[in-house]
């Protein structure tokens, strides 16, 4: 079986007949603003050295929030690299 394709134009017809576009003012704004520096994806710690050092610098910068997330983060890519779903 062959998966449909769109063109662009279908594609956000329906993503407006939703309503999921356009994006709302704070939904904008979000995809708007500057990265921060502090992005990192699951994909992105490979190994158990990449895991401890973006640890260990979330740690270090003493941001509550930014310690939180490196924590989930850190969790999710630890799960990724035993290979577990």
């Amino acid at each position: 079986m062959t998966k449909p394709r769109y063109t662009l134009d279908e594609l956000l017809a329906g993503a407006e007949t939703s309503g999921a576009y356009p994006l709302s003012p704070e939904e904008r704004e979000w995809v708007d603003a500057p990265a921060v520096g502090r992005e990192v994806l699951v994909e992105d710690l490979q190994s158990a050295q990449a895991i401890h050092a973006y640890l260990a610098h979330a740690e270090a910068s003493g941001d509550a929030a930014y310690i939180e997330h490196a924590r989930e983060i850190a969790a999710q890519a630890k799960i990724s690299i035993r290979g577990e779903p």
